[in-house]
């Protein structure tokens, strides 16, 4: 989240954000980012200073309302 937000509007490649969570030599599948951002999107649903957004086929931005 504090990537995301450090860099409002910005793009993060799952990788980018899987390296920033666990470094390069984890074993975990970039799909566990997708987890992550949904979880990340349930926790902040009320929130309405900011949006995490979905780039297709790139990555996930946060977006400043």
């Amino acid at each position: 989240m504090y990537k995301l937000l450090s860099y409002p509007n910005k793009t993060f490649s799952r990788a980018q954000l899987m390296d920033e969570f666990w470094g390069l030599d984890s074993d975990s599948n970039l799909r566990a980012a997708d987890v992550y951002i949904t979880k990340l999107r349930d926790k902040f649903s009320n929130c309405d200073s900011f949006e995490i957004k979905t780039v297709r086929g790139i990555g996930y931005k946060a977006v400043l309302k």
